[in-house]
């Protein structure tokens, strides 16, 4: 029934949104589908021309596979999708008219922008630890929080800030930046890890924050800065795109202009608070500065616990890594351990639209595991795209308020990991690490238009003169730990099927094609075992396969944020390039 009531509102938007957009004369000329004038009437039916003209407006519409329905829901299916994609191409052609016309911050010039932040890693692949090699690991953690939280002026990221501005009005609990340092003994250097408490962070910040410690990367043979946030939907915005949408609406443009007509340097609003994001960069050079001064030798081990029953998969094609894995690192003397633990679960206990500031599960992990085992704690995020928490195993009482909820399940996740009786392996020391920049391309107009505000901080360049297409420079980084381990860091929140295999086919797709490419398991080889390490130097929003890519009006939300339809082949390809750039 609901397919009906789609199918029939669709029909319904299509009139009407096209009696709308066939208007906009200022950009149909060049960007609007062409309409086929109508045919004089003619008993001789040429079919030929028929499927001709049938066949581009399926191309238009992204379905050049469509096959023939085989049942009659099939064809549901198929016309649903088919309408939900001529109403995608009306709203794109609105969209790309305001882009066309919005008052622009300037985007980067491709052929001419240099990230010079930008650490490519090591230049010497090794198959085996060098002689005499031993792990060096070091720990460091602060608070980013200032204390003015609930001034009023700082905004929590998980959803936009409209009609009312989503500012910040309870703290629950801390927001923590936490790092650890890592060296194989080998001589090709130390590389950093760390994971702030925020829905995100661009590789603007990235990069500013790689500059703040420049000299003391150089000093200290520091050859990759790495860092996450574990986006919770909880936190001070860290981001952007979180703002007073309505205020950025109207007074972004006319800064622009002001900017380009007088010179100025009038500020754009978005969601971020100046003087926490200072903090944020100052508290997180410091931690890094600690870890990498408190390195101490040790051993590392690598053990996994499934928790497949606490995790909930949103979409198809239900591609989900199951567990918790854990790095543990043992000093030498016998000291205070660093556990690093990946996990694909999102941070969204609180809800998405919620006002009060939490870090979320990861946050009352890391009070069990402190208290219990006395270790310090790092949580890197996986590939967790459309995966969320499942509490139904905790069997709560009804009444449990959300922190009461996030409090008792991470208190579960970090039992399960202190109490797993699964056999912990020794990771040789050894470490390879290799990084790459690479583009991809903004197709979604709703992210452009947020970018063009100056709502988003990512690195956009512009492909021409008006900035009607862009891309977004990012990175993606390859780290092996032993020999047998293998760690792709992705800039944004992956689709698990990219990754582990699984992509649905041209049959079940939503646009009938295939997803034509390996996954990242694949290409690293399966004599490696293959973890995600997400959100990783960039924000580039969902990354899906290109033929999962829905509808606006499909009943999903990943598309609305994602860099477009193609975020998810830009990635596999950079992520071949890279691994074929590696000589081993």
């Amino acid at each position: 029934m609901k397919k009906i009531i789609s199918l029939i509102l669709s029909v319904v938007m299509v009139f009407s949104i096209g009696s709308v957009v066939f208007n906009v004369n200022a950009f149909a000329e060049s960007e609007a589908p062409v309409v086929p004038e109508t045919p004089e009437v003619n008993v001789n039916v040429d079919t030929g021309a028929i499927m001709d003209e049938l066949s581009f407006w399926v191309g238009s519409l992204g379905f050049e596979s469509m096959k023939f329905p085989s049942s009659a829901e099939q064809f549901t299916d198929m016309l649903l999708k088919f309408l939900y994609g001529i109403v995608d191409k009306l709203i794109d052609v609105v969209l790309k008219a305001i882009n066309s016309v919005v008052p622009s911050v300037d985007f980067a010039d491709k052929d001419t922008y240099v990230n010079d932040q930008f650490y490519p890693g090591m230049d010497e692949y090794l198959a085996t630890p060098a002689p005499g090699a031993v792990w060096s690991v070091g720990y460091g953690s602060g608070s980013i929080q200032t204390g003015n939280e609930l001034d009023g002026n700082h905004y929590v990221g998980g959803s936009l800030s409209f009609p009312d501005p989503k500012t910040a009005t309870a703290v629950y609990d801390d927001q923590r930046v936490r790092c650890v340092a890592l060296n194989d003994g080998s001589g090709r250097g130390t590389i950093v890890i760390a994971v702030v408490d925020g829905f995100g962070l661009s590789n603007t910040d990235v990069a500013g924050i790689r500059a703040q410690l420049a000299d003391f990367a150089a000093e200290k043979n520091i050859v990759g800065i790495n860092i996450s946030v574990l986006h919770q939907h909880s936190c001070i915005d860290t981001f952007g795109m979180n703002g007073d949408l309505l205020k950025m609406v109207v007074t972004n443009p006319a800064a622009n202009v002001a900017n380009k007509l007088f010179g100025g340097d009038y500020k754009l609003l978005d969601g971020r608070n100046p003087a926490f994001m200072e903090n944020l960069y100052n508290v997180t050079t410091d931690a890094i500065k600690t870890a990498v001064n408190t390195m101490e030798e040790g051993k590392i081990y690598y053990s996994t616990t499934d928790v497949e029953d606490l995790i909930r998969e949103k979409r198809d094609p239900y591609v989900v890594d199951t567990d918790l894995h854990r790095f543990r690192f043992v000093p030498e003397d016998g000291g205070r351990e660093t556990w690093i633990v990946n996990s694909s679960i999102h941070c969204v206990g609180n809800g998405a639209a919620g006002t009060e500031v939490t870090g979320d599960y990861p946050y009352y992990m890391e009070q069990v595991i402190n208290e219990r085992e006395n270790a310090n704690f790092m949580m890197v995020l996986g590939a967790e795209l459309a995966l969320s928490s499942d509490y139904s195993p905790l069997e709560l009482p009804e009444e449990t308020s959300s922190i009461d909820g996030i409090n008792a399940y991470g208190t579960e996740l970090a039992t399960r990991l202190i109490e797993d009786s699964t056999p912990e392996v020794e990771v040789a020391p050894l470490l390879n690490y290799k990084m790459a920049q690479y583009y991809v391309p903004v197709t979604n107009q709703i992210l452009l238009f947020a970018g063009k505000l100056g709502a988003i901080s990512n690195t956009v360049v512009g492909l021409d003169a008006s900035d009607r297409e862009a891309e977004i420079l990012t990175e993606i980084g390859y780290l092996e730990m032993g020999t047998d381990l293998a760690i792709v860091l992705v800039p944004g929140e992956l689709e698990a099927a990219i990754a582990f295999g699984g992509c649905l086919g041209a049959e079940e797709s939503w646009t009938y094609e295939d997803f034509a490419y390996p996954s990242m398991q694949e290409v690293v080889g399966e004599d490696k075992k293959l973890i995600v390490f997400g959100l990783m130097n960039d924000q580039v929003g969902y990354i899906l396969p290109d033929n999962e890519f829905k509808s606006l009006l499909a009943g999903e939300n990943e598309e609305i944020v994602a860099a477009g339809n193609r975020a998810g082949s830009s990635t596999i390809e950079a992520f071949i390039s890279l691994m074929d750039s590696i000589e081993k």
